[in-house]
C-alpha cells in the first residue's frame, strides 16, 4: 500500500492513459524536427504542420516492444547497473549552472567543478552513476561543453555514464567516444535524458539526440513535467494527462526508430508558487508526482524515473533535510527504478553543493538500507543463540554479534551519534564546516580508475578535433 496514492487504482490509470490518449488524438504533439515528421509520415501518422497525432494502436504497439529491464555496462564491469524489476539506482545532480559555496555565496560553475563532482561520484559508496551535466561549466564555450563533460566522466569514473542530449551532433560525439572504449554498441553502455517541453512538444535538439541513442539501443529516460498552473493545468489530474500523452509520444517515436529499445518513463510536476510565479521544487505535490510515476511505470511493465534529494533551500538546514528527504524517500520507497538528483542539489535544481553532495550521501545511503530486504535465514534468526541465553544472556560479545557488528547497522559518514557533552566539544559543530572535512578527505584520497594510456590519448584527441572542427 502507498499512501501517497491510496485512491488511484486500475480504473484511475485507465482513465489517465485513456485521456491521454485523447489528447494524442485529437491535439497531437508537436515534434519541430524534419527528421521526425518525415518518420512518421513514413509510418502513416497524421502530421498537420509540426504536429503529430497518435492513434491508440500507435501507442500499444510501442508499449509492447519496450524492455521492462536492461542492464548498462560501465567501464568497469563489477560497476554495471541493473534497471528495472527491483532495482533503484541512483545519479548525482544534472544540470545545475551555479555552485553554492560553504559560505552560502553563489558563483558560476566551472569545468574543475565537474571534475571535482566526478571524483566524489568515483568515490561514492551510493552514487551508481554518473549524470551527463553534473553541472554545466560557464568557462568553455558552450556549444563544445559536452565534449569537455564526456571527456571528464569517462576518465576519472568507471561507472555507467549518461550520454549527452543537448543536440544531435552531442549524442553522435557521446556513441562515437563510447565506441572507442566498449567497441561495437551492441549493448546498453550509456543513458540519456529527453526532457519534453510543456505543453505537449520537445525541442528540436531533444527530438534529433532521442532519435539518434534510439538508433544505436542506448537507453533512454523520456521525461515529462509541468509547472502546475502556469505551462499545465493547475490540478495533479490534469498535470498527469498532459505530461503522461508527451512521455507516451516520445516513447513512441524511440520504438518507431528502434523497435525494443530501452526506455525509462518519465513523469513530473511541480506548482508555481502564485505569490511569486516561481516554480516550487520538493513540495507535497512534487512528491506525489514521483510516487504516480512509479504507479504508471508498474501500468505501462517499464523501469520509471523520479526525482531525488532535491530542495528549495541554499544551504545545509532542515529545509533542505526535510525536503531531500520526502523526495528521496518517496522514490525508493513507491517503487521507482531510476533517480537523478540523488546528491548535492540546492534551489530548485539550479546549484549544486559540495557540501550537500557530502550530507545527500548520508541519506542516500540510509534509503538504500531501509530499502534492503530484512535477511530471514536460520543464522539472521539466531534462534539456537536465544535459546541459549535466553532471560539471563548478553549478546554483545557473542560470536553471532561479533561476526556481524560491522555491517549489520547504517553507519553515517556526516550524522552525529554522541553524548551531548561531546557534542557541545566538538569542532567544528556546524554540518556544512563537517561536511567540508569530509570533502577534503575524500578528494585526498582519490585515485584516478585504470585507463590505458593509448585509449585516454585517443578520447582526448577525439575531443581536441571535435573542438577544432566546431
Amino acid at each position: 500500500m502507498n499512501r501517497a496514492i491510496l485512491n488511484l487504482n486500475q480504473a484511475s490509470f485507465d482513465t489517465i492513459h485513456t485521456y491521454s490518449l485523447e489528447l494524442l488524438q485529437d491535439i497531437g504533439i508537436r515534434f519541430p524536427s524534419e527528421k521526425a515528421l518525415a518518420l512518421f509520415k513514413t509510418h502513416g501518422f497524421r502530421v498537420d504542420g509540426s504536429m503529430v497525432r497518435f492513434e491508440e494502436k500507435h501507442i500499444q504497439k510501442a508499449l509492447e516492444t519496450v524492455p521492462a529491464a536492461f542492464t548498462i555496462e560501465a567501464r568497469n564491469a563489477s560497476r554495471n547497473i541493473q534497471i528495472g524489476e527491483s532495482n533503484y539506482v541512483m545519479a548525482p545532480g544534472y544540470g545545475p549552472p551555479f555552485i553554492i559555496e560553504s559560505s552560502g555565496e553563489k558563483r558560476d560553475a566551472t569545468l574543475a567543478d565537474v571534475e571535482t563532482f566526478c571524483k566524489l561520484v568515483q568515490t561514492s559508496k551510493c552514487i551508481d552513476f554518473n549524470s551527463a551535466i553534473i553541472v554545466q561549466p560557464g568557462d568553455v564555450p558552450p556549444e563544445t561543453a559536452h565534449l569537455d563533460l564526456l571527456l571528464a566522466a569517462l576518465v576519472l569514473t568507471d561507472k555507467p555514464i549518461m550520454g549527452s542530449s543537448v543536440s544531435e551532433a552531442a549524442a553522435r560525439d557521446s556513441l562515437n567516444l563510447a565506441q572507442m572504449i566498449w567497441g561495437s554498441l551492441d549493448r546498453p553502455v550509456m543513458i540519456s535524458l529527453i526532457d519534453s517541453l510543456s505543453p505537449l512538444q520537445y525541442a528540436t535538439e531533444s527530438v534529433e539526440a532521442l532519435m539518434v541513442f534510439a538508433a544505436a539501443g542506448q537507453p533512454l529516460i523520456i521525461h515529462s513535467a509541468c509547472t502546475l498552473g502556469a505551462t499545465g493545468p493547475i490540478t495533479t489530474a490534469g498535470s498527469l494527462v498532459i505530461s503522461n500523452a508527451t512521455t507516451l509520444a516520445g516513447i513512441c517515436l524511440s520504438q518507431l526508430i528502434n523497435p525494443g529499445a530501452p526506455v525509462v518513463y518519465g513523469l513530473g510536476g511541480s506548482p508555481m508558487d502564485m505569490r511569486t510565479g516561481g516554480y516550487v521544487n520538493a513540495s507535497p505535490e512534487d512528491a506525489k508526482h514521483v510516487a504516480i510515476s512509479s504507479a504508471m511505470g508498474r501500468y505501462y511493465d517499464m523501469p520509471c524515473r523520479g526525482q531525488g534529494a532535491v530542495t528549495e533551500s541554499f544551504c545545509l538546514d532542515y529545509q533542505a533535510g526535510m525536503e531531500s528527504a520526502m523526495m528521496l524517500t518517496v522514490a525508493a520507497l513507491s517503487g521507482i527504478h531510476v533517480v537523478l538528483h540523488s546528491c548535492g542539489t540546492f534551489g530548485s535544481m539550479l546549484a549544486m553543493s559540495f557540501e550537500k553532495f557530502i550530507a545527500d550521501e548520508d541519506l542516500c545511503g540510509a534509503v538504500k538500507k531501509l530499502m534492503k530486504p530484512v535477511e530471514l535465514t536460520d543464522d539472521a534468526f539466531a534462534l539456537d543463540l536465544i535459546k541459549e541465553l535466553g532471560t539471563e544472556g548478553n549478546y554483545l560479545l557473542q560470536d553471532h554479534t561479533l561476526g556481524r557488528c560491522r555491517k549489520e547497522f547504517f553507519t553515517p559518514d556526516l550524522g552525529i551519534r554522541t553524548h551531548h557533552t561531546n557534542w557541545l566539544e566538538m569542532a567544528p559543530r556546524d554540518i556544512t564546516a563537517r561536511a567540508g572535512q569530509l570533502l577534503e578527505n575524500r578528494l585526498a584520497q582519490y585515485e584516478e580508475p585504470q585507463m590505458g594510456a593509448k585509449l585516454k590519448n585517443r578520447l582526448i584527441q577525439f575531443v581536441k578535433d571535435r573542438k577544432q572542427s566546431r
